[in-house]
């Protein structure tokens, strides 16, 4: 009789609570599951953010590199066009000089030329 007062549930009232725990276990993986997929979005975001700064980073870094490649080439440029430059200027110097003295010394033998034949 003891027995039988224990066990007033009966085959239904044991059905019902293996349901019940079956609906619990269930909701407490559903519940696992959202969070999972929140916890995995989170950190999804979290790494999406980091790649996308560490691509701003990189661009910046690049961009930064190659105006100073620029800059560095043009700078390079506006010296080579100077030597350039002053190369020119120098042989155009140096070519006046000896054209001028080539001009000197022709016209001195033209000089000389006349006066031998009137002499």
């Amino acid at each position: 009789m003891l027995r039988n007062a224990k066990n007033n549930k009966g085959v239904g009232g044991y059905l019902k609570d293996v349901i019940e725990k079956i609906i619990e276990v269930d909701n407490l993986a559903f519940d696992n599951k959202n969070k999972n997929e929140i916890i995995l979005s989170n950190k999804k975001q979290e790494y999406e953010n980091k790649i996308n700064i560490y691509r701003t980073e990189k661009l910046d870094a690049a961009k930064k590199s190659a105006r100073r490649t620029a800059e560095e080439t043009e700078v390079f440029i506006l010296n080579t066009e100077k030597n350039h430059d002053a190369k020119v200027q120098t042989i155009s110097s140096a070519m006046d000089k000896k054209y001028k003295q080539a001009e000197k010394d022709l016209i001195q033998k033209i000089f000389n030329k006349l006066f031998v034949l009137e002499g």
